[in-house]
Parts: C-alpha cells; sequence; structure tokens
C-alpha cells in the first residue's frame, strides 16, 4: 500500500489537553472530525481518532473531558515535536509552551481555535481508540489551520530537527 496517498485525504493537525495528577497531558492527533452540528435538543458532536499506547489516551479515558487546540499554518516546529515526540508518562510537555486554561484545562495559545469535548463512548480498534464526544464549548481564534499534508510536506522534518536540538540542550 502506497501510505502516500492517505496523506492526501483533508484533515489537520490538533493537540490534545487533558488533566494528569497535577499537571497536564496531551499529544499531537490528526484524526478528528466534527460529526453534527448542534441542534435545540442535543449538542454538536464530533469524533476523535487517538493511539491506544499513550498516556493522553489513557486520561482521556480515564477523566471523560479533553480540549482540542487546532494548530494554525506557520506553527513553530518545536511544538508538535514537544507533544509528538514524548510521553505525558514522564515530561510535563505544557511548560514548554504557551497555554491559557479554559474550564481548567489547557488550550496552547497559538490555537486557531479550540473545544472543550466531553466523551460520550468509545470503540477500541486494532491500534487506536476512537471517541465520542459532545462538543461542550469551541471558540476561534487568529489564523488558517495547519493541515496534515502540510505537516508531511514540510514541517515533519522540521519537527524532527527541533525536537533533537531540545533533547540536547
Amino acid at each position: 500500500m502506497d501510505k502516500s496517498a492517505l496523506y492526501k485525504v483533508s484533515y489537520g493537525l490538533y493537540i490534545t489537553g487533558v488533566q494528569n495528577g497535577a499537571g497536564y497531558g496531551g499529544c499531537v492527533v490528526d484524526a478528528f472530525m466534527q460529526t453534527t452540528d448542534q441542534t435545540a435538543d442535543a449538542p454538536a458532536t464530533a469524533v476523535l481518532c487517538s493511539m491506544r499506547n499513550t498516556r493522553s489516551n489513557a486520561l482521556i479515558q480515564e477523566r471523560g473531558v479533553f480540549t482540542l487546540s487546532v494548530l494554525p499554518a506557520g506553527v513553530d516546529p518545536l511544538l508538535i515535536a514537544i507533544f509528538g515526540f514524548q510521553s505525558a508518562r514522564n515530561t510535563e510537555k505544557w511548560v514548554h509552551v504557551d497555554y491559557t486554561e479554559r474550564n481548567g484545562l489547557p488550550v496552547l495559545g497559538c490555537a486557531c481555535a479550540g473545544m472543550m469535548l466531553r466523551t460520550t463512548g468509545s470503540r477500541e480498534l486494532s491500534t487506536h481508540t476512537l471517541f465520542f464526544c459532545d462538543i461542550e464549548d469551541a471558540w476561534s481564534g487568529e489564523g488558517e489551520p495547519l493541515l496534515y499534508a502540510e505537516y508531511q510536506r514540510s514541517l515533519k522534518p522540521a519537527a524532527m530537527a527541533a525536537f533533537k536540538e531540545f533533547i540536547e540542550k
């Protein structure tokens, strides 16, 4: 299978934010989709697909609430590296980035949009967990979202280089 074909499916890149003991956890995700709109009787809904073996996935399952920061085009590659190349099991990722709190959870300061989500169910897949969520709040920031294809094309190598420099300091 030519995996590069999958990189052409249009979606963004996001950072989850979740409570992790006295601090916060979070990770990079690329599989998120709004599934319904808000009505008078029901909230808007979404699905998030998160790697099963991550601490952030376990925290989302445990806590049932999380934030989602939509990464903007032109985001610093180091930010992607901090959340994508290390585990919340042994590092506090949020101390390295500008963030605010929303309903007690972290949201990136540079996010072009953000959401507060509550899980309503989940399904285990071979490598990922599919979370079904109600969107409890959403807000817009500045800029346009980073598309996953752009990350694969130009930001992934830059994020890897930035992380190498970050851990050598």
